[in-house]
């Protein structure tokens, strides 16, 4: 099936239902600067302009788009050695850094520029608050935005947004202080800020807010203090590929996910028959078909820290959301269908989710498996233990003239990139294994999947392109292993990205941290002596379980010097609704 849509200026003929997301219905056309973020379209990564307005290709039917004028940034500027004047400013003032969510910002100040050649920093920010970006900021994209406005117009650039001034230096903005020297309620609200992002000394005496240029006045270096375009900054302003989506394999085939509605069970059967005998479906693999080889998927240095205490695909399950088999066929669809059909008998244990509860006498025990070693006291769902104490804290409290003592909850938080876990893999004319993944550990992750695989790690490329974010999200082996055993099942490319909701409950998340801080304080003011008492909640694996929470320590007690100090932490495994 296929419609007609008319596409930067051309009418072309793609290949999609009318009742295909337009972004979906672009990008099998080739249009890879339409990216994914979410089903729903709140990141605005898949962006397009429809009519000469923003909207988002993941909420608008392709039929929808019918008769209508699209515009992609490929249609910006066409053609190789070609930058528009937009592009252009996002490259000078540094404008870009992962990239994921760029081209849509482009649209997004293309389409205000259209309809208002001389736009206000606020009218800016506004046309750009419907795009979110996690890693490039806001500040930069405004400046590269009034800096294309002033072009455009035939004007000089404002100073304030000039790039040798933006990479020399930096914006440092005061928070309004009122006379009592505080930021309450009572301080007046700031002055509006001054037009087209001409930047320098500007003060209220009532609020002494202030927002100052600083430029380098260091010594004259050869690299360091100067304006350095990135080295491939016209690949994503332009929206070229280079993300792990942004290819064609011939002969793909695409994976899906079926994950456990239980937190805790046991898998007493998986009957996979009735998905087998779909038409379409490649192969389906599960504890049935998949050797048991421990592993620990955590992105750490050689060795991985103990427990391995993971497998490929487990006869148990210990979290909602955890991997219980995974399907690969010709299409999405038959594999979301195959997944369906895929029927599981579980036998349902009790589940503990509070650390407190964890590590009390009589809790579920969550691993009770047999062959995993290095747990610290599995009965307690203790994975590791860590002391460590500088003099006597004991008597630190006895000689303070002030001890106090309190509990802190530091709650779980998902790192939220704007580009899913997704991973290709695909057998080269070398028959090695490569597997192109959205990670940021890619010699761990070929070093920890080649014994799940058995493969020689010299049998196995990972190719790590542009990330659309990870802020330690990506810091671990999370499905390589997947697309890698339904590769060597098939001889096929096969491909696995996680939904929006899939990245919630099945992939990394900050450690929640139950923490007692006891402090003595001198009567001086002079701390003496200082105790962290840790519960961490690792989850139900230990991960980066013992990396995360030594730096805990490091942090918590590092800060200030102190005489005596003790760190007391215990990494406890919980069943936690969200993998953490």
């Amino acid at each position: 099936m296929s419609i007609t849509l008319h596409i930067n200026g051309r009418d072309e003929d793609v290949r999609a239902a009318s009742t295909d997301s337009l972004r979906d219905a672009l990008r099998d056309a080739g249009y890879v600067s339409v990216r994914f973020g979410s089903h729903s379209g709140e990141t605005g990564a898949a962006a397009v302009l429809l009519d000469g307005r923003l909207v988002s290709a993941d909420t608008l039917l392709a039929g929808q788009a019918v008769g209508h004028t699209i515009e992609t940034i490929e249609g910006l500027s066409p053609g190789v050695g070609t930058l528009h004047p937009i592009q252009q400013a996002f490259i000078d003032a540094g404008a870009i850094q992962s990239g994921y969510s760029t081209p849509a910002m482009i649209l997004a100040a293309k389409a205000l520029l259209d309809r208002n050649p001389n736009p206000t920093e606020a009218e800016v920010r506004d046309a750009l608050s419907g795009v979110l970006c996690r890693e490039t900021g806001y500040l930069r994209p405004v400046l590269a935005v009034l800096r294309a406005a002033a072009i455009l117009r035939g004007e000089e650039p404002p100073p304030g947004v000039d790039p040798e001034v933006v990479n020399a230096g930096y914006l440092v903005t005061a928070f309004p202080v009122d006379e009592d020297g505080d930021s309450e309620r009572d301080v007046p609200e700031p002055p509006d800020p001054p037009a087209h992002g001409v930047f320098g000394p500007t003060t209220d005496t009532q609020t002494h807010t202030v927002l100052v240029l600083h430029s380098n006045t260091g010594p004259e270096t050869k690299v360091v203090g100067k304006a350095e375009t990135k080295v491939d900054a016209v690949k994503l302003a332009k929206g070229n590929p280079a993300f792990v989506d942004d290819i064609e394999m011939r002969g793909m085939l695409y994976a899906r996910l079926l994950t456990s509605p239980h937190a805790h069970a046991r898998i007493v059967e998986i009957d996979d028959r009735e998905a087998r005998a779909i038409p379409g479906v490649r192969a389906i693999v599960h504890c049935g078909n998949v050797a048991r080889v421990k592993y620990a998927s955590g992105g750490q240095s050689y060795p991985n820290p103990p427990p391995h205490d993971q497998v490929s695909f487990d006869t148990k399950v210990r979290y909602v959301g955890d991997r219980v088999a995974a399907v690969a066929a010709d299409t999405p669809a038959i594999a979301e269908e195959a997944m369906r059909r895929i029927h599981v008998t579980y036998e349902l244990l009790p589940a503990v989710f509070d650390v407190e509860e964890a590590v009390a006498d009589g809790a579920p025990v969550i691993h009770d498996e047999a062959d995993t070693t290095g747990i610290h006291d599995a009965a307690h769902n203790i994975v590791h233990h860590i002391m460590a104490e500088k003099g006597s804290v004991q008597q630190g409290f006895a000689e303070a003239d002030h001890v106090f003592e309190h509990t802190y909850y530091v709650h779980q938080v998902q790192q939220a990139p704007i580009e899913p876990h997704i991973a290709i893999s695909w057998w080269d004319a070398d028959e090695r294994l490569v597997i192109r993944t959205s990670t940021q550990v890619p010699f761990h992750v070929r070093r920890m999947v080649a014994p799940l695989l058995g493969l020689p790690v010299s049998r196995i490329r990972v190719i790590k392109p542009r990330i659309g974010g990870g802020f330690g999200a990506k810091q671990e082996m999370l499905i390589e292993d997947i697309v890698g055993h339904l590769t060597i099942a098939t001889g096929r490319p096969v491909r696995l990205e996680l939904t929006r909701a899939e990245e919630f409950h099945s992939s990394r998340t900050r450690h929640p941290e139950l923490i007692t801080y006891k402090t003595g304080v001198m009567a001086d003011g002079t701390l003496h002596s200082m105790e962290m008492r840790v519960l961490g909640n690792t989850g139900a694996y230990g991960t980066h379980g013992l990396t995360v929470l030594t730096v805990s320590g490091l942090r918590g007690l590092s800060s200030y010097n102190c005489e005596h100090r003790r760190f007391d932490c215990r990494v406890v495994y919980t069943l936690s609704l969200i993998h953490i």
